[in-house]
């Protein structure tokens, strides 16, 4: 969770917790904004966009697109700030490699090792900026 330094106003500006606050909500809104919209009217023009028949998941809706918005929003919202960035990057990661059709296992490990320990030498090290803590770690 981001914390907002001790006496800060709004004639400051906006505090620094409302900008992901603000992105989390709005990624909400989008998603169930777009399953509502898919639920009540679907068209067969747009399931033409939005459908992959090659997938074996899609059923009428675009399975895919919710299944990774959902994980985005769990990601925000509930993983970072119980597990912590890095952490909650590689579950992640592995749930969007898995929702993408990934079967092989050393795939589905290194490569969100590998994505995770470029963030962290990217901005813990070179860039010196803290990414999230979490409740646990």
């Amino acid at each position: 969770s981001i914390i907002d330094p001790k006496d800060f106003g709004l004639d400051q500006g906006l505090p620094p917790s409302f900008s992901p606050k603000l992105v989390s909500g709005i990624a909400v809104l989008i998603l169930l904004f777009r399953l509502g919209k898919l639920i009540i009217n679907p068209s067969v023009d747009s399931e033409k966009i939005i459908i992959d028949n090659d997938d074996g998941l899609s059923s009428g809706l675009p399975v895919r697109g919710l299944m990774g918005m959902t994980a985005a929003v769990v990601f925000s919202q509930l993983l970072i700030p119980v597990l912590g960035f890095y952490f909650a990057s590689i579950l992640l990661l592995v749930g969007m490699l898995k929702i993408l059709g990934e079967k092989s296992i050393m795939k589905l490990v290194f490569v969100p090792l590998l994505v995770v320990a470029g963030v962290w030498l990217l901005f813990a090290q070179l860039l010196s900026i803290r990414l999230p803590s979490s409740l646990l770690f």
